[in-house]
């Protein structure tokens, strides 16, 4: 799935950023580097580069903001123009060294559509030596990665790690296949508006 943020007609979606601040969080960006699984395909793909600066600011921004602990749940609407707006409800834990965020559709009780990891570039250093095998027995013990993926992603991750540049933040990305896929585009603009609250959040923790 290529994830590529696209013009957004949600009400969740806030018309200005408060005065300055995202604009110095955006350039302090350098750059944000996607990786992900789909289970339905059984591909590994990546890097996509997300598009930080290009992002509106997005309520779930605000939700975070005000958190009063490492972690927040909630419900998250995207949409983009001419469609329906889809409701998810996304949590998310900050876990010191980098943040793990899991998306379910709202309707849904079958367990989430996207569990995503995020890694901002300044917390790099401080990144756990089991990452790998704990995001990935997570994601396993949920049904997420399908039988006989855990080598293909757990290699793609340690790649990815060990290849890109240490000013780059990193996302990793597993779609479960529970998501229609004709939906797949409003829940990739899920996904990144998801990432991109939450390395400001972080930043600011």
């Amino acid at each position: 799935m290529r994830f590529q943020i696209q013009p957004c007609t949600s009400p969740d979606i806030v018309g200005a950023a408060p005065p300055g601040a995202a604009c110095q969080l955006d350039h302090a960006e350098r750059s944000i580097q996607l990786y992900g699984w789909d289970l339905r395909s059984r591909t590994w793909h990546g890097p996509c580069e997300l598009d930080f600066a290009g992002a509106r600011p997005h309520r779930l921004t605000e939700s975070l903001a005000n958190a009063s602990g490492p972690s927040w749940f909630g419900p998250v609407t995207c949409s983009v123009p001419g469609e329906p707006a889809c409701r998810f409800f996304v949590v998310i834990h900050d876990l010191k060294d980098c943040a793990v965020a899991t998306v379910y559709c709202e309707e849904s009780k079958a367990g989430p559509v996207e569990i995503v990891a995020i890694i901002p570039a300044e917390r790099r250093s401080q990144l756990r030596p089991e990452f790998a095998f704990e995001f990935l027995t997570f994601a396993g013990f949920l049904g997420s990665l399908g039988g006989g993926a855990e080598l293909e992603v757990s290699e793609g991750v340690a790649t990815a790690l060990e290849e890109s540049s240490v000013s780059d933040s990193l996302v990793f990305s597993i779609s479960t296949g529970l998501w229609s896929s004709d939906l797949d585009y409003v829940l990739s603009l899920c996904v990144e508006q998801t990432t991109i609250a939450v390395l400001r959040w972080l930043r600011k923790a």
